[in-house]
């Protein structure tokens, strides 16, 4: 996988590839929306998340300022544990809101994180990719990467508010990519309908962990 993560973890039989590992630029990570093979590797919309790679993990239990022991692989956690570790980030960690019935099954890696939403009955780590899933990507010029992808075949891209950017695939499309003008990072939201994930963001409720 990625330098951070150490195994690359195994992409589900008939999934694709996100659209950053088709629309990069094939230059090191830094210069570019995500270095060939390297920040994007991991995105969970695709299914990836849910191999058994181990994950460094912050702020997940115990008290205020405590940190729990560092699990193996994705975790699921309440809402209070969510905002935790959102305040353990350098950047905002976005997710959807809460979900009466859903379990959230978080997995963060150097500078990423995931939130999966899983129905009553589904187990952390299942193998399918059939959930909404919501990652946060730390990465400088994110909109200009954003905007660059928008010139590769089959980009597409809508303006959201606050001077936000949404680009996907035409190829591609359950993956969307957002993000706004100065900030760094990006947010991908994937869902099995593209229509779903294109209305999550445009709609505003791909937000921020609070």
């Amino acid at each position: 996988m990625s330098e951070h993560m150490r195994q690359e973890p195994q992409r589900p039989a008939g999934t694709s590839m996100p659209m950053t590992e088709n629309l990069v630029d094939k230059r090191p990570a830094g210069h570019g929306w995500a270095g060939p093979l390297h920040l994007h590797l991991v995105a969970l919309g695709l299914g990836v998340a849910v191999a058994a790679t181990v994950v460094l993990w912050l702020l997940l239990g115990g008290g205020s300022g405590s940190k729990s022991p560092v699990p193996s692989g994705p975790t699921i956690v309440s809402q209070a544990q969510l905002e935790r570790f959102a305040g353990s980030m350098d950047t905002p960690l976005y997710w959807a809101g809460p979900k009466p019935g859903f379990s959230y099954e978080l997995t963060a890696s150097s500078g990423r994180a995931w939130v999966r939403y899983l129905p009553a009955g589904v187990s952390v780590g299942d193998p399918r990719s059939d959930f909404l899933v919501v990652g946060t990507y730390k990465q400088p010029n994110s909109y200009a990467n954003l905007e660059r992808a928008v010139n590769r075949p089959g980009g597409v891209s809508r303006k959201i508010g606050r001077h936000g950017l949404m680009v996907y695939s035409s190829a591609r499309p359950t993956s969307v990519y957002f993000g706004y003008a100065g900030a760094d990072y990006q947010v991908e939201v994937y869902t099995h309908s593209s229509k779903t994930a294109r209305t999550l963001v445009l709609s505003g409720k791909i937000v921020p962990v609070r």
